[in-house]
C-alpha cells in the first residue's frame, strides 16, 4: 500500500496543472467558458472522489493491520452524491457549465491513476529485471574466474 501516496501526489500534480491551464484559458477565451468550467468542475469532483476513496482504503487497511473490525464501506454513496450534484448543477445552469465536458471529466482521476499505476509498475518491473540480470552476470563472471563450466 506504499504506492498510494505516490499515486496521489502525481494525481495532484496533474490535476492542478489541468486546473491552472483551464483557468488561464477561461481568461484568454471567454467564449469557451461553459466547456472549460465543465472540465474544471468535473476534474475537481473526480479528484475529490479519488482522494476520498484513497482515504477510505487507507483507513480500512490500517484497521485490518491492527486487527480491529472496520464499520463502513468505501464511501461510494458520498462520492456518487458529489457526482450527481455536479450533474444537477450542469443541468440547472446549461449556459454556465457544459454537461458533456463535466461527464467526460468525472472519470479523469481514475483514468490518471490507472495510467500512472501501469507506468510505475512497468518501470519497477524493468528495474527489477535489470537487477536480476546484473546478479546473473556477476554470478557467471565469478564462476568463470573459478574455472567452473556452468553457473
Amino acid at each position: 500500500m506504499s504506492e498510494l501516496p505516490k499515486y496521489m501526489r502525481w494525481l495532484t500534480r496533474v490535476t492542478y496543472t489541468v486546473l491552472a491551464i483551464g483557468a488561464g484559458w477561461m481568461l484568454i477565451a471567454p467564449h469557451h467558458h461553459p466547456v472549460l468550467l465543465g472540465i474544471v468542475f468535473g476534474i475537481s469532483i473526480s479528484c475529490m472522489s479519488a482522494y476520498y476513496l484513497g482515504y477510505r482504503v487507507r483507513t480500512i487497511t490500517d484497521a485490518a493491520a491492527e486487527g480491529r473490525k472496520f464499520r463502513g464501506g468505501l464511501g461510494f454513496s458520498w462520492r456518487a452524491i458529489a457526482a450527481v450534484l455536479a450533474v444537477v448543477v450542469a443541468i440547472e445552469f446549461p449556459y454556465e457549465v457544459n454537461l458533456q465536458a463535466l461527464l467526460a471529466c468525472l472519470v479523469v482521476a481514475p483514468f490518471i491513476l490507472l495510467v500512472f499505476g501501469i507506468f510505475f509498475n512497468l518501470r519497477e518491473s524493468k528495474a527489477e529485471t535489470a537487477r536480476f540480470e546484473e546478479k546473473r552476470q556477476e554470478k557467471a563472471r565469478l564462476a568463470e574466474e573459478r574455472g567452473e563450466k556452468d553457473a
